[in-house]
Order: C-alpha cells, then sequence, then structure tokens
C-alpha cells in the first residue's frame, strides 16, 4: 500500500523526523558537554532539554497522526475503489456479452482493473474482445512504454497487466524485457510472454512468435524453477517451444532441465523420445529430470530400455531413485527383476523407490515384493519391502514384526 500510494511523502517525513531527532540529540550532547566543562549554566542545559523532548515529541506526534490519518483515507479509498470496480465490471460484461456500446475514454483506474479481472476470468472470444477493447484505448502501448520507467515498482507493475491484458502486440516489446539484468524483470516477462503465447490463434504469425520466444529463451539465463514456471504457463502452446528446447539445449542444463520438468508435467507423450535424449547427459540433474518425466509420461520407448537398466547404477544417488521410479514404464518381465535386484541398494531412498515401483507394477510386482519381504539375501530389502507392503495394507504389521 505505501509503495503505490505513498512511498514518497512517507519517505519524505521519515527522514524529516528522523533528521530533527539527530539535530535534538546532537544539541543536547552539545550542551551536556559544555555544561561538564563548566561553559554552560544549568538553566541553558534545562532549556535545551525540555527543546529536545518537545521536538521529539512533535515529530513522533505529526508520523503518528500521518499513518492513522493514511489509513484511515485508505479504507474510505478502498471502499469506494470497490464500489466502481464493481460498476466498471457490470459495464465491461454487458459491452463484451451483450455488445453495448463501449465506455469513452479515457478509462480510469478502476475501469482498467476490472477489465483486467474480467480478461482473467473468462477464455475465448470474449477474453480477446476484453483486449481488443482495451487496445483500442492505448492500455497496451503505454503499459509497454511504462516498461522503460527507472522505477523498478512501475516496470513490475507494467509487466503484471501486461501478463494479465496478454496483449499480442505488445509480444516482442516483451521479448526485449529477458535479456533484463535485473532477474525479477526476466521472470515477469517470460510469465508475460508465455501467457500471451498461450492464448495466440495458430498460424504463421503464431509459429514466429514461438520461435522467437525459444531462441531468446536459451539465453534469457533465467533459473531452472523460474524457467519451469514460464514453460508450465504456456499451456496448449507448449509442445513445439518444448520440441525445440529439448534438443537444441545440450548446453543449457537450466533451460533444458525446465524443459523437461514441464515436459512430464503438462503431460506430453509425444515427446517421450526427444525426453529419453537427456538420460545420458553428463549432468546428473539433466539425467534426473529426464527420468522424472519419463515416469510421469508413462510407457517408455522400447530403444530406452538400455539406458534406463543403466541409470539404475548411475554414481549419483538421486539418478538411480528416480530411475527406479522411471522403469515401470518398461515392460513388466524386464522391470520387476532389475527392480528386485535395485532393492539392495545402498540408499534408503533408492530401495523405498524400487519398492514403490514394484507395488504399483500390479499383481507381478507385489509377488516380488512379498517374495523379497520373505526371503531377499539383504536384510534392507527384505525390511523395506516389509514396510512398504506394511504401507499399502497388503500385509499386517504382525507379519512385520516376524519377518524382521
Amino acid at each position: 500500500m505505501w509503495r503505490r500510494h505513498a512511498d514518497v511523502p512517507y519517505t519524505i517525513l521519515v527522514l524529516g523526523v528522523f533528521t530533527l531527532e539527530v539535530l535534538a540529540l546532537g544539541a543536547l550532547i552539545w550542551s551536556f558537554s559544555l555544561r561538564l566543562g563548566g561553559l554552560a549554566s544549568r538553566s541553558h542545559v534545562d532549556m535545551v532539554l525540555v527543546g529536545a523532548v518537545v521536538t521529539t515529541a512533535l515529530a513522533l506526534l505529526t508520523l503518528t497522526v500521518y499513518i492513522l490519518g493514511y489509513h484511515a483515507l485508505s479504507a474510505v479509498r478502498e471502499r469506494r475503489h470497490r464500489e466502481l470496480l464493481e460498476r466498471w465490471t457490470e459495464q465491461w460484461i454487458a459491452t463484451v456479452f451483450f455488445h453495448q456500446s463501449p465506455p469513452k475514454p479515457p478509462l480510469s483506474v478502476e475501469a482498467e482493473d476490472a477489465a483486467f479481472q474480467l480478461r482473467e476470468l473468462i477464455k475465448g472470444d470474449e477474453a480477446h474482445a476484453v483486449s481488443e477493447l482495451l487496445e483500442l484505448f492505448g492500455v497496451d502501448q503505454r503499459l509497454i512504454r511504462q516498461m522503460s520507467s527507472r522505477r523498478l515498482a512501475r516496470r513490475l507493475e507494467a509487466l503484471d497487466q501486461l501478463a494479465r491484458g496478454r496483449f499480442r502486440g505488445a509480444f516482442y516489446p516483451l521479448l526485449a524485457q529477458l535479456e533484463d539484468r535485473e532477474p525479477i524483470i526476466r521472470l515477469m516477462a517470460g510469465r508475460a510472454l508465455a501467457g500471451t503465447l498461450a492464448e495466440w490463434p495458430p498460424g504463421l504469425e503464431q509459429t514466429h512468435a514461438a520461435a522467437a520466444f525459444t531462441e531468446t529463451l536459451k539465453e534469457a539465463t533465467l533459473p531452472s524453477g523460474a524457467a519451469g514456471e514460464v514453460l508450465l504457463l504456456l499451456e496448449d502452446a507448449a509442445r513445439p517451444v518444448l520440441a525445440t528446447l529439448l534438443v537444441t539445449t545440450a548446453a543449457h542444463p537450466k533451460i533444458l532441465r525446465a524443459a523437461l520438468d514441464a515436459a512430464g508435467r503438462l503431460g506430453l507423450s509425444q515427446l517421450k523420445g526427444k525426453v529419453g535424449l537427456s538420460i545420458t547427459h553428463p549432468d546428473p540433474e539433466v539425467r534426473a529430470a529426464a527420468l522424472r518425466a519419463l515416469a510421469r509420461l508413462g510407457e517408455c520407448p522400447s530403444n530406452l530400455a538400455d539406458d534406463l537398466v543403466t541409470a539404475l547404477d548411475d554414481q549419483t544417488e538421486f539418478v538411480r531413485v528416480q530411475a527406479a521410479r522411471a522403469t515401470i514404464g518398461l515392460p513388466q518381465k524386464l522391470v520387476v527383476p532389475l527392480l528386485y535386484e535395485t532393492m539392495a541398494d545402498r540408499s534408503w531412498w533408492v530401495r523405498r523407490a524400487s519398492a514403490e515401483s514394484l507395488l504399483r507394477l500390479g499383481t507381478g510386482g507385489r509377488a516380488a515384493l512379498r517374495r523379497a519381504a520373505e526371503g531377499h539375501p539383504d536384510r534392507f530389502a527384505r525390511d523395506m519391502s516389509a514396510q512398504v507392503l506394511t504401507d499399502a495394507g497388503e500385509m499386517e504389521p504382525t507379519d512385520l514384526e516376524v519377518t524382521a
């Protein structure tokens, strides 16, 4: 609230109060120093002391009155803002859905806020109609200019509203923001771009925009988590972007991990083959991300069987964990014996993942898991198998005690 409406006055006021306090304290110290040196009378020191106390009290009173008054005025203004927002929402609905005449320019702050909120709530042609109305009022161009502001808060506000408005005319100006030195600007620009591209009608323009977005994202130096968030916002437009990133970003591990994670979360089973290319990547985090994506996508292509088997013996623990989960996509005749063996892995997490994968494989997996609980050569494998079966209700706790 302070940053949006009263950051400058509040800053000036606090600075003024602080300055008065420093001056009063300095005068008081100086007077006491003179008194100790016998250069000032006691009455003079008392007068300075009273003046310092009065100054401090007035400064604090001023600051308190300002804060309380601002909050009181803010409550009234917020109530008025909500009322106007409701009225404008009704007017925008009437314009978009019932084809009534649009409002006359210029638009108030409440009118823009209502339009952006409505734009986020609806989809399809009506949503595009809201964006087109805002473009007619020049809102998109104003926000594009605002992205060049020297104040970070104004730039972030513009990026947030562009993300909500999804203006196709702002797409290429937003691309330039992906190269900004501020990480938060790159993230907000990526989110706005992904949201815009997600609702871009299919066609040649959309294809060119997706290609430009893909190439720029490679060099955007976004953290893997932020890049993954951006890619997930692409929704139905994600497939061509991810298809390109999965085969062209081997030298950019952060972006590649984000693409692998997005492909798995979005359930793009058509990209299994491209996801499988990263199982042998030099970066263990990339290998783990590829295996995690394959586990989410389900059945694995037959040509990945050898790489998956190799991943079960990877030197990195978390890679073996993801491999144990991903192997359930292989034929059961192959994967059950493999998981039975990995139940003896030195890592507790790998043993747990192997046992849970066997449990998910159905009757054959449960039989192997029970066999491991009763007679696996490795004691820890027996314990883990029995524990997982017990947690799943496939074995009674008394059986677990007997096995132990």
